[in-house]
């Protein structure tokens, strides 16, 4: 093998506290963004050009009084760099042609069915309501409310979990049931976490999702409506909804409520407000305010039952997340407390305050949903209280410690 590198990449060094670090960022967003790397390793970078193998480099390196590098260290260096797309092989022209596939139809796949859940119609409805027969014992905060007492009520926004469905079953049983009962939604604003690579803060999807349980419209007149009040597109980056669970976990949730009829749905990636954690506030930030005032005047003139849904997990600990160490059941315990102080905020309504205490603490939990969860209260009226449905925590690869938190709460 003679690997190459992409010859469109800019590579960037940075000072840093430990020392000087390389970045490499990729125009066409194929790569990982933000993976920084030893600045010492950039000079091997000039090896990857197609015509030499790693033999050749370990051989020129040593000529060169490098001493002898070890082979392994190198095709380790060769193998990571293929994992986030810097080369220019077939990976890379196979991530392209799938991404021109995806753009050309106007229906989103069902990109995790198979995995995440059941392909098949059968089998998916069973797979759902069997979650929903889980209730939400062990995880609710208070003795679940009679699904009778529910009915035909209106809900304006809820916050549900986007973790693997089937370790989140409670909560998930906790949310959906809630939603399940209420008055049937006209639209849905679900606004997701951007976990795919991009740039733009705020992405919106003009695609219909497919689901085993039939096609969930996406609302295109609404996107539209809301592009228009923002003051340009929000789909430039629309590839990052082509891999996102998020949203596509909430479409199979709402087909399988509203079969026959299910709710048209604005599909909304939110990225990250990590730098506004030394600020201490979204608020007052040109980008988010347009934003807001877009989509709040959107929903207000609708005219429509429009239910905003924030698609979001809590917090992110241990090993897998970059913590030294993985948390035993006293963690767990510290962890559910810190959440829980968290949540208050949340359940109040209170989005600065929510915010501050993420900033406070410089997001040390890695919650992932704070930017949607930001919005979703900013969306409601000043400081409207909502209802805590359910919390708990789930151990992601449980052999290191791992554990991801999640919750549900509802405002009429």
């Amino acid at each position: 093998m003679k690997p190459k590198l992409r010859a469109d990449l800019e590579i960037m060094t940075a000072e840093t506290e430990g020392g000087p670090v390389a970045y490499v960022r990729d125009p066409d967003n194929l790569a990982v963004p933000g993976i920084p790397f030893e600045a010492g390793v950039v000079p091997l970078l000039q090896y990857l050009d197609g015509e030499h193998t790693v033999e050749d480099m370990q051989a020129d390196l040593m000529r060169r009084g490098a001493g002898v590098v070890p082979k392994e260290n190198l095709e380790h260096l060769v193998d990571a760099l293929d994992s986030w797309l810097f080369l220019d092989n077939e990976n890379v022209a196979e991530e392209r042609q799938a991404r021109a596939d995806y753009l050309a139809v106007d229906t989103r796949p069902a990109t995790h069915a198979g995995q995440a859940y059941p392909e098949d119609a059968d089998g998916a409805r069973a797979f759902l309501d069997e979650i929903l027969a889980t209730g939400s014992s062990a995880a609710s905060p208070a003795p679940p409310i009679p699904a009778s007492s529910w009915s035909g009520i209106r809900i304006s926004r809820l916050i549900a979990p986007h973790i693997d469905l089937e370790l989140g079953a409670e909560v998930y049983s906790a949310a959906h049931q809630r939603l399940a009962a209420a008055e049937r939604p006209d639209v849905v604003v679900v606004l997701g976490v951007r976990h795919e690579v991009a740039t733009r803060p705020f992405i919106a999807c003009k695609k219909h999702f497919a689901t085993p349980l039939g096609t969930v419209p996406c609302d295109t007149a609404f996107v539209e409506q809301l592009e228009e009040r923002y003051g340009e597109s929000l789909t430039e980056e629309e590839i990052a909804h082509r891999k996102e669970h998020s949203i596509e976990f909430q479409a199979l949730w709402l087909a399988r409520h509203w079969p026959e009829n299910p709710p048209t749905m604005v599909p909304l990636l939110i990225g990250s407000f990590h730098d506004f954690l030394e600020r201490g506030t979204p608020k007052g930030d040109d980008e988010v305010e347009r934003f807001l005032a877009a989509l709040s005047e959107t929903i207000a003139k609708d005219g429509r039952n429009v239910l905003v849904l924030a698609s979001v997990d809590f917090a992110h600990v241990g090993p897998v997340y970059d913590d030294p160490e993985g948390l035993d059941e006293a963690g767990e315990q510290a962890l559910k407390k810190a959440d829980q102080k968290m949540l208050e905020p949340i359940i109040e309504g209170d989005a600065e305050a929510f915010f501050e205490s993420i900033a406070k603490e410089k997001n040390t939990r890695n919650v992932c949903g704070v930017a949607p969860i930001y919005l979703t209260l900013r969306l409601g009226e000043p400081e409207q209280a909502g209802e805590l449905l359910s919390y708990s925590q789930g151990r992601i690869h449980p052999e290191s410690g791992s554990v991801v938190s999640y919750g549900a709460v509802v405002y009429a």
